[in-house]
């Protein structure tokens, strides 16, 4: 019986945190959004440019080289997932530039709530902006594709809940990978050993299935790729073909994959700015 109400008196004292950090965290979320949001035209052009030269290449020009007539709309879900992953890079680099200059981080850990808040803070930022992007993505990609995408194959429950967990994920990487590297000497090591490998291997121009049909056991190693999971739920959702992944699967992989960067980006945060 005292267990049980130590139990009660812990999740009330948990709920009245959480809502005594609501206001600050919101407004940590806010002021993170409204200085990412100053460079979103620009995110958006680079994005579009990447997507139309994909797009056109293999959504025209290489069926005449023997490729497959539906692989546009199969490059369009794919870039789709990808948009999140290619704002690592330069979100990183923000981080690492304030970290060894300006410190504004320092301020934010001087507020009244406890490291994670300010994590989430930027997470919840990071994914505002990567959900932006990728739907952006869809209208111009449709623009280009004309008849040979779409829209009516979409499922937008599967598309929401997929693009939510991709993003979240990719601003959950993206402080694993800056506290990882801590220094900006090593910055380069974010593309060459993370995002390249991770973006080529992880089902960008192929699919889970047809490695499968190459190399069960190859295909059996490339799972272990977060990336790939969110291009086959991406798929999925977009595309709705029934050679991908379960999408509940993709989605339960992936909230895995993002407790696990979760653990050791806050064990890595903490170490780097010396708050152990």
């Amino acid at each position: 019986m005292i267990q049980f109400q130590l139990i009660i008196v812990k999740e009330n004292t948990m709920s009245k945190n959480i809502f005594r950090f609501a206001p600050i965290f919101c407004k940590l979320v806010a002021t993170n959004f409204y200085i990412a949001r100053q460079e979103l035209k620009g995110q958006l052009i680079n994005f579009y440019i990447w997507a139309f030269c994909s797009l056109i290449v293999m959504g025209y020009i290489m069926q005449e080289f023997g490729l497959a007539s539906d692989y546009g709309s199969f490059q369009l879900a794919t870039v789709i997932g990808t948009v999140g992953l290619f704002q690592v890079y330069g979100n990183s680099f923000r981080c690492i530039v304030d970290f060894e200059g300006d410190r504004h981080i320092g301020y934010c850990l001087t507020l009244p709530v406890s490291p994670s808040i300010v994590w989430w803070s930027m997470i919840c930022s990071y994914s505002l902006i990567g959900i932006i992007l990728s739907v952006l993505m869809l209208p111009f990609g449709k623009l280009l594709l004309f008849n040979s995408f779409s829209l009516a194959n979409v499922s937008w429950f599967k598309f929401a809940i997929i693009l939510a967990l991709a993003n979240i994920f990719y601003g959950v990487f993206t402080l694993a990978v800056t506290a990882h590297v801590g220094a900006m000497s090593k910055m380069e090591n974010v593309w060459s050993r993370f995002i390249f490998p991770m973006w080529f291997l992880g089902g960008f121009q192929f699919s889970w299935a047809s490695i499968y049909k190459l190399s069960a056991p190859l295909a059996y190693v490339l799972l272990c790729n977060p990336i790939m999971f969110i291009m086959e739920g991406t798929r999925a959702a977009v595309l709705g073909t029934p050679d991908c992944l379960p999408w509940g699967i993709c989605c339960l992989a992936l909230f895995g994959f993002t407790v696990v960067g979760w653990l050791y980006a806050q064990y890595k945060m903490k170490r780097l700015l010396d708050l152990v």
